[in-house]
């Protein structure tokens, strides 16, 4: 994937007793973010175990390095996201870390609430499938849903294939014998330049282990998913199949994996393909063409396949075509050649708006692709065996049907409804309110006259939209449908309940599906006093300072005692209209681009908290 993956952003205001406790999103429980090492120089703004915000000295590229490197002293290991770019401007950037089994994200930017000075974000983030890394491992590439990694480390094969298997078996995973079709305590297969394995456990798709020599005495690494097929080769009565090493993400000029592929293509599918053949019981995979010209290939163009059910094109020679969407693999063997096939899918996905990117295999017996469109992925490899050329496809936009619906328009996905849910969610409690249980991130709010649900899911926003509908349906929660709104791409819907009025907002974000439900609690306003006049607003103020602070708002100079607002609703007040309001604080950074200011609504409730970190506001009503 291309986007840079969803960024827990904590709600920052639930530190303070005055206006709220709130719960953040879950994590490994062992991981305290608040105890985590940082640069010198920090001043917290909101810490919790699972979610800490600071401000830290110097510009954005020197807080994201100084920090990396204190947490890389700590034994915490950086990785870039394997399907997705390494997101780095200067004025944000993020960083993914690991240790253990023990995820870490952190967000560097520009905050103008804190007079534009530096912010860190530390968030604990929950690995669905870990996988080892190497100790010194460089050039780390991974992905816990998939799962995917590589890297280059510096032991040898040996070193490195026992050290893995090691860490592969301490986390559930068995090594496993293709020709004894059974799983063993050692299963390590050579190549020409390198070795591969199989490790297979009770759950989810086998992996293949691939290591191969380097210069320096360094070991490539590369561990992945694959089809479970290649693991019983006597089910197949067929020619050997390569096991499917898909490409390496995205390669930039200096990536050493991804250079290093070529080779990797020529030594290890070979000696694999052979192995599985061997297992066959004297089945031989077909010599492989050793020209690396192809001058006798047709040069045709390739048309579609006729009733083609693939969420990506598929040309018409096609034959034994597989696609399984749950697992988001497309397999089929064609008797066009390569060169056709390779130019047939560049130029079907740049006509629907895809991206081609590098490859760094492109042989005349073998051809890999990847394309981006969005948030969406898809990578092919092509593999000449004999007189016909094998093609198996993996990606994210083969696992979501709503990707099936941009990807094809001669696909039957596409002429699916846009409104038929992707599928039906499960509901868990999030203080007290319904989120869907297949979610990455989630939490829940509490002020004094409101309460929420946050949550992000990797669902399809129909499928969380049809899963509210449901859920506050059976709380007899009222939809007010000349208010609701639906789009593409976000949806507002307003409701009304036995606490008062309701409102649920829905946004595609990174592929995944946001969700804020928050619940404004009538009669605990109306009962406190603190409602502003009819179409008002007001304006509680706080102060968690040592020393008396000074606000000017609103053409209004507002004394804040230290303390103020720490115990309850006791620091001074203001009402204003609705509208967007800046402010300056007594003592903020001379000459600084003004605050962010605070907008508000009609009859509303909002607390202004004053801290080491500037200016904090949060809705209670």
């Amino acid at each position: 994937m291309r986007s840079i993956g969803f960024v827990a952003r904590p709600l920052v205001l639930s530190a303070f007793a005055l206006f709220a406790g709130i719960s953040g999103a879950s994590a490994d429980e062992t991981l305290d973010t608040s105890k985590l090492p940082r640069v010198s120089g920090t001043k917290d703004i909101f810490a919790s175990p699972s979610s800490t915000i600071f401000t830290a000295p110097g510009a954005v590229a020197e807080a994201a390095e100084g920090t990396v490197a204190a947490l890389t002293a700590a034994g915490w290991q950086q990785y870039a996201p394997a399907f997705a770019e390494q997101v780095k401007t200067p004025t944000m950037a993020i960083a993914n870390l690991k240790r253990g089994a023990v995820g870490l994200s952190v967000f560097v930017t520009v905050a103008p609430a804190q007079n534009n000075a530096t912010s860190v974000t530390y968030t604990g983030v929950v690995i669905a499938n870990d996988l080892p890394f190497p100790n010194g491992a460089t050039d780390i590439k991974f992905d816990g849903d998939r799962p995917f990694l590589s890297c280059v480390t510096g032991g040898d094969l040996a070193a490195t294939s026992d050290f893995l298997r090691t860490e592969l078996i301490a986390r559930g995973w068995s090594p496993w014998s293709v020709k004894d079709n059974a799983k063993s305590a050692y299963a390590d297969q050579k190549t020409d330049n390198g070795l591969y394995a199989y490790y297979v456990r009770d759950a989810g798709k086998p992996l293949i282990l691939v290591l191969q020599s380097a210069d320096g005495g360094k070991t490539l690494v590369k561990l992945e998913s694959v089809s479970p097929d290649l693991l019983h080769p006597d089910e197949k009565k067929e020619a050997a199949k390569a096991p499917e090493v898909s490409p390496a993400p995205a390669a930039k000029h200096e990536d050493k994996i991804g250079d290093a592929m070529d080779d990797l293509a020529a030594s290890i599918i070979k000696q694999a393909q052979q192995a599985v053949a061997d297992s066959m019981q004297g089945a031989k995979p077909a010599a492989p063409d050793k020209s690396d010209k192809a001058a006798d290939e047709p040069t045709e163009a390739l048309t579609v396949l006729d009733g083609n059910t693939a969420p990506i094109p598929v040309p018409s020679t096609a034959a034994d075509v597989e696609f399984d969407g749950a697992s988001g693999n497309l397999e089929f063997t064609s008797s066009s050649g390569i060169k056709q096939i390779a130019a047939f899918y560049r130029s079907q996905m740049k006509t629907l708006g895809w991206t081609e990117e590098k490859s760094v295999i492109n042989k005349s017996n073998m051809v890999v692709l990847g394309f981006h469109k969005g948030e969406q992925d898809v990578s092919l490899t092509l593999m000449k065996m004999g007189t016909t050329v094998n093609v198996t496809a993996n990606g994210s936009a083969l696992e979501k049907p709503e990707a099936a619906a941009e990807a094809s328009a001669s696909s039957d996905t596409a002429s699916a409804p846009a409104n038929e849910p992707e599928k039906e969610l499960e509901a868990e409690d999030a203080g007290g309110l319904p989120v869907p249980k297949e979610h990455s991130l989630s939490g829940s709010e509490q002020s004094m006259f409101r309460h929420g649900a946050n949550a992000s899911v990797p669902a399809k926003l129909t499928s969380v939209l049809a899963f509210y509908r449901r859920e506050l349906g059976k709380r007899d929660w009222k939809e007010e449908t000349s208010k609701s709104v639906v789009k593409d791409d976000s949806a507002e819907i307003h409701f009304t309940t036995a606490d008062g009025p309701a409102v649920l907002k829905l946004r595609r974000a990174n592929g995944e599906t946001t969700v804020a439900l928050t619940v404004r609690e009538d009669d605990k306003a109306t009962k406190s006093g603190l409602l502003a006049k009819a179409g008002q607003t007001k304006l509680l103020f706080g102060n968690y300072l040592d020393t008396e602070a000074v606000i000017t708002i609103a053409g209004k100079t507002i004394k804040v005692p230290a303390g103020a607002g720490s115990k309850g609703p006791d620091g001074p007040t203001l009402d204003v209209a609705p509208g967007k309001y800046p402010y300056k604080l007594k003592g903020g950074t001379s000459g600084a681009v003004p605050d962010a200011p605070i907008e508000v609504g009609a009859n509303e409730i909002w607390g202004v908290m004053i801290g080491p970190g500037g200016v904090l506001s949060l809705q209670m009503y």
